[in-house]
């Protein structure tokens, strides 16, 4: 069975902690907690400008200090990560998605909004089909039985 290197850039509420918030036995909602529960990947080091943060997400989730960056290009070059997750503000993704894809990342799991603009989305589809790298956006919930529900709720008019 393969295993897969996994790191995190951006280590607040949507990449590490929203778990938190939800009901005991349900399924981890962050990137940080997806990784932790499968026995196929190990989150090797995070990325944010606030350290504060990171040494949250280090002792919450096992990742050494030395792991940590407060620049994510750096954490990509020394960790060669096969897969990231960005769950940073949507400025700065189309930089984040476009320098992880021509740097040797394989995947890329990135929240929504997909980007600030339809050129950085544009920059950002060029990048990792030019690099041949998969990217999966931020949709997980819209599979929640809740949304279903309220979707036929809505079509049905009442």
């Amino acid at each position: 069975m393969n295993t897969y290197r996994a790191a995190l850039i951006g280590c607040s509420r949507m990449g590490a902690f929203i778990d938190n918030e939800s009901p005991p036995g349900r399924p981890a909602s962050s990137p940080a907690g997806g990784y932790e529960a499968c026995p196929r990947t190990e989150m090797v080091a995070c990325a944010d400008l606030r350290e504060d943060l990171m040494e949250q997400v280090g002792i919450r989730y096992g990742v050494p200090k030395e792991k940590q960056y407060l620049d994510y290009r750096e954490m990509i070059d020394a960790e060669k990560p096969d897969i990231v997750s960005v769950a940073t503000q949507p400025q700065p993704r189309a930089q984040i998605v476009v320098h992880a894809a021509e740097h040797g990342v394989r995947a890329i799991y990135c929240e929504k909004a997909m980007a600030a603009s339809l050129s950085d989305a544009d920059a950002m589809v060029e990048a990792v089909e030019s690099n041949r790298v998969f990217l999966n956006m931020g949709t997980n919930w819209r599979w929640e039985i809740g949304y279903d529900t309220m979707k036929s709720v809505v079509d049905s008019g009442q």
